[in-house]
């Protein structure tokens, strides 16, 4: 019978010992790994992403300026949220609301239609009335009317900010403006101060309105309604201050003078015109507003008005006796002169010079002649000027009580003060013409 051979436990102890010994060599790096591989990697992860930011950062740098210089080339781009990180990042002023300059010069442009957002800010800028396409194309964007600008005529200023611009454009709410419409003007003079002012109205339009009126805006008014074909609205545009709104059309701005002459015209006012007689008939509010627009350019004091309205009622209802009005022959030659001629040449005009000769002896053209009211009987066609409520008020309250025929500017102790001397006969009114010329001798 075999034995088994002993048990060698030495070798046992050894195996052991050898299995432990691989065991912790395996197990040795594992640990290893998970203690410091993560932290490796991280490392490693931040060098490379920190080296890609720099190069990316050093090579955006570089490439800026060119970037840049694309954008301004192709503003309608900022549409793109990138473009416009880029832009906010890299050159943020690109997009200030700022104006071109401080020059306050009316620009005319002209935006047709079909024309997009891009085309309009290339013409401002070539005009000179934006410093950046992409501050405009910004200002559209920011107004939420890209795509959305309407074709039309604008009179513009390097003075206004990008989003006034588009603000203009569009006829919305801008500042509020004070304008100040002068008595004694007429058209022309409304349509040149106008062009001096920031309302962004094309003044071109405002005279054309205003010299030629449409049907519909006639129509609007009852004081209008019955005016002669091709009247002009000389005379019914108010003279007052008004507050507009910076972005007002120019039809805006007339229907403004016109309801503020309905609403001096109260009722009151109406019945007391058509209380006057003219031929036999009540007088009208156009034959009114003629007369009161003569007044306005004759009379200097108000006490004055009544008594200068008198003068011409007394000499228009009296037969075989005209106006003689001086100031409807300067209205007359003016329009000869400057009627013509572009708004530019109207800002220095001379509208009302003196008479160069006597009354009889100036010539107008056929087309004017009724203003020759030294050889014409009766009013001339038109109101003259836009006249102040007392003159009107003067004309429906003429003080005719002294009968006086004739005046002439006073110069009481060698002072032209505006006053005037007031005559019944044509002999007193020599003697008050000499007497005038005595106090201020002619230089």
């Amino acid at each position: 019978m075999s034995r088994r051979p002993p048990i060698d436990h030495v070798n046992d102890d050894e195996r052991e010992a050898r299995i432990r010994a691989l065991r912790d060599q395996r197990d040795a790096p594992k640990r290893r790994r998970r203690r410091f591989q993560p932290l490796v990697l991280l490392t490693w992860f931040a060098a490379v992403t920190a080296f890609l930011g720099v190069v990316i950062f050093i090579g955006l740098l570089a490439l800026s300026p060119a970037l840049m210089d694309w954008v301004a080339a192709h503003p309608g781009t900022i549409e793109n949220g990138l473009v416009q990180d880029f832009v906010q990042w890299y050159k943020p002023d690109a997009l200030a609301d700022v104006p071109a300059g401080e020059d306050g010069q009316r620009i005319t442009v002209e935006v047709q239609a079909g024309t997009t957002d891009s085309e309009i800010g290339a013409l401002l800028f070539s005009r000179g009335l934006i410093r950046s396409q992409v501050a405009f194309q910004w200002a559209v964007l920011e107004a939420g009317r890209a795509g959305d600008l309407p074709a039309g005529i604008y009179d513009l200023s390097p003075s206004l900010t990008p989003s006034q611009i588009v603000a203009a454009l569009r006829k919305q709410p801008g500042p509020v403006v004070k304008i100040t419409i002068i008595e004694g003007w007429r058209i022309e003079q409304m349509a040149s101060y106008l062009a001096g002012t920031t309302l962004t109205l094309n003044v071109d339009q405002f005279a054309d309105l205003a010299l030629h009126p449409p049907a519909d805006l006639l129509a609007s008014y009852d004081f209008l309604a019955t005016l002669p074909p091709g009247r002009s609205l000389e005379g019914y545009l108010f003279p007052d201050t008004y507050q507009v709104n910076a972005n007002a059309t120019a039809r805006d701005v007339i229907e403004k003078l016109l309801d503020t002459f309905d609403l001096r015209m109260t009722q009151e006012v109406r019945d007391q015109i058509a209380a006057v007689q003219i031929g036999g008939q009540p007088m009208t509010i156009d034959q009114a507003v003629i007369l009161a627009s003569i007044v306005e350019r004759e009379a200097v004091l108000d006490p004055e008005r009544p008594l200068i309205a008198g003068v011409y009622l007394n000499r228009l209802t009296t037969k075989g006796w005209r106006m003689e009005a001086d100031p409807t022959l300067q209205y007359g030659l003016a329009t000869a002169t400057y009627g013509s001629r572009p708004l530019r040449d109207w800002v220095t005009a001379a509208w009302w010079a003196p008479l160069a000769a006597g009354g009889v002896d100036i010539e107008l053209p056929e087309a004017l002649i009724g203003y020759q009211t030294y050889l014409n009987m009766g009013l001339p066609p038109t109101p003259i000027s836009a006249p102040r409520l007392l003159s009107i008020l003067a004309v429906a309250n003429a003080d005719r009580s002294a009968k006086y025929f004739f005046f002439v500017a006073g110069c009481p102790n060698g002072v032209y003060d505006g006053s005037h001397y007031f005559a019944k006969t044509l002999a007193e009114h020599n003697a008050n013409v000499a007497k005038a010329r005595l106090e201020c001798p002619a230089p």
